[in-house]
């Protein structure tokens, strides 16, 4: 299968459309962070070309709209906060600059930093003093 994936319902259903509209019969998922569009692989290469065009063409409005949303969420946003889970079960915010955090998201993902974020607990809570080489 093809995958085509979109951070944007609108423009993810017009390219299922298109796709349609082709004589294609599409897959659409919703993943965690957007959503994905599924064709079969056999498809004519006269047909695909268009397909990819046209999904060029999407992703450059897709990436205007994530910006636009980007920009007005930032600008209502006056707090932000990370939810940390600690040993004993307690979920604990951290408050965080929104500007940091916009910064960070736009480097690393979501799980990226998740795994940064349970790496940094571990060690407050359970420190270990060896160098790390040592472990």
């Amino acid at each position: 299968m093809l995958e085509y994936i979109f951070f944007n319902k609108k423009t993810c259903h017009l390219f299922e459309k298109y796709a349609i509209l082709s004589g294609t019969k599409p897959k659409v998922d919703c993943a965690d962070d957007g959503f994905i569009v599924r064709l079969p692989e056999d498809l004519d290469e006269v047909i695909l070309e268009k397909l990819e065009n046209y999904y060029d063409e999407l992703m450059d409005i897709d990436r205007d709209l994530a910006e636009q949303q980007q920009q007005d969420s930032s600008e209502n946003i006056h707090t932000a906060g990370i939810t940390i889970q600690l040993k004993d079960g307690r979920y604990v915010y951290a408050s965080v600059s929104p500007d940091l955090l916009n910064k960070v998201m736009q480097s690393i993902s979501a799980d990226e930093l998740n795994t940064l974020v349970c790496a940094i607990t571990d060690a407050v809570e359970d420190p270990d003093e060896r160098g790390l080489c040592q472990r």
